[in-house]
């Protein structure tokens, strides 16, 4: 087979990787979303598909948008064309061209968890299972025909670092084994049942923004789960002088106390064992790793030592 393969994230490196190493198909070109500054100093840094492709000796095009080279695409003759998290929406102009049309792999269960942040929204769910997707494109975000699903559990101790190559690796194992069924006709795709499709939104910074007022010591963990790798969860607190500062809540816990019952929602407190905790609505999380801003991340112990002023203060 000839294809065309599109990511942008980890999530599709992962599979550009296992389909180039356990399969003879010809990929013939990579896409991926141009290099972006990145870091301190802003260097344009390339995607980990580019990158991959690159240690792969793929022909790689990075285009600003992919309408752009739509004759490029045409004059491949491709086959099939595979998609994994890239990051821009197809027009059916196309996502037609292939023979076999474009084939997405989307990490969630279809149609549930449609949309741009499947996997954080798992995680920031609770759910206790996800899975993969094969689907053929259409017009619409995560709408069309389904080749194939296969479920993952999802860990109690699972962040979006765990859960995302998993993911990545079972839609790997997927595309091997289903697509060429799909490409004889032998797996016929079967419409979504439109009816019972949940969505997910595009991730902001300010999402990670935690309200203690409105979020039990469940959903805030949850939600560090989903955002630890970007954008984080955070909270402000006030330092010596009175002035507000961000803080980043790099590693937490949940945990059982007694005490918390007296305490309001957003306290800092300790606990017997001096742990670090924050009330939440209802119960608290343990906070081991934090970050203020403009500053490094410390361990609890580093953190009080400078900014003990925290204890017993109610966050914001």
């Amino acid at each position: 087979m000839r294809i065309i393969f599109a990511g942008t994230s980890e999530f599709a490196a992962i599979i550009l990787k296992a389909v180039a190493a356990q399969t003879d198909w010809h990929i013939v070109l990579v896409i991926s979303e141009p290099a972006k500054p990145s870091g301190k100093k802003k260097l344009l840094a390339l995607s980990p598909v580019a990158q991959a492709a690159q240690e792969l000796n793929l022909n790689l095009a990075a285009p600003a948008a992919i309408q752009d080279i739509k004759s490029d695409l045409a004059a491949l003759n491709p086959d099939v064309m595979l998609i994994a998290a890239y990051g821009q929406i197809l027009p059916l102009e196309i996502i037609s061209i292939p023979k076999f049309k474009t084939v997405n792999v989307h990490p969630s269960l279809l149609p549930k968890l449609r949309g741009a942040s499947p996997i954080q929204a798992a995680l920031a769910r609770g759910l206790s299972e996800t899975g993969v997707s094969l689907m053929v494109i259409d017009e619409k975000v995560d709408h069309g025909p389904v080749i194939s699903r296969e479920v993952l559990a999802i860990g109690d101790t699972d962040t979006y670092l765990t859960l995302e190559p998993k993911l990545a690796e079972l839609g790997a194992q997927m595309i091997i084994r289903d697509l060429p069924g799909y490409v004889s006709g032998r797996i016929k795709p079967q419409e979504q049942n439109h009816a019972e499709a949940t969505f997910t939104h595009l991730i902001k910074k300010e999402n990670g923004h935690v309200d203690w007022q409105k979020m039990s010591a469940v959903e805030v963990y949850n939600l560090w789960r989903a955002y630890i790798k970007w954008p984080g969860i955070y909270t402000f607190f006030k330092n010596k002088s009175g002035a507000s500062v961000r803080l980043k809540l790099i590693a937490i816990e949940k945990c059982a106390t007694s005490d918390v019952a007296q305490k309001s929602a957003g306290e800092v407190f300790l606990d017997e064992s001096k742990n670090l905790l924050i009330a939440c609505s209802p119960g608290a999380v343990k906070i081991t790793k934090l970050q203020p801003e403009g500053s490094k991340v410390l361990t609890v112990q580093e953190f009080l030592n400078g900014y003990n002023c925290i204890v017993g203060q109610t966050l914001t």
